[in-house]
């Protein structure tokens, strides 16, 4: 049995990193650290949210694009890969400027994703 999980940790361990998940990753902590600058600058919740709209061009379009190369490769149209990239990348920001509208009065920051 002992054998079984570490021969499991180590294919694990082996496998590729998923470029989606780390252009997503890339996006999202480029985001987190926006969130945290503006939670200790104390920006109102507008301020912020026009920031964050803005906010990281180059590790959104890094991800956005990997996003619809894979929805290409899935057989989905151009355009139906883009509407569904732009979907994925606005609940990414979505997600951070819920956050901030939570944080900003306690002074929380986020933590980001390694």
């Amino acid at each position: 049995m002992m054998n079984m999980a570490i021969a499991m940790m180590l294919t694990l361990a082996a496998a590729k990193a998923d470029p989606q998940d780390e252009a997503r990753r890339a996006f999202n902590n480029c985001l987190f650290e926006t969130h945290n600058t503006a939670v200790e600058a104390k920006k109102s919740a507008s301020s912020f949210n026009d920031d964050i709209q803005k906010a990281c061009t180059d590790t959104r379009k890094a991800y956005f694009d990997i996003i619809v190369k894979n929805e290409r490769g899935y057989g989905s149209s151009q355009k139906d890969a883009e509407a569904y990239a732009n979907e994925e990348v606005q609940s990414v920001v979505d997600a951070v400027t819920s956050a901030y509208g939570e944080n900003l009065s306690s002074g929380a920051t986020l933590i980001l994703e390694k």
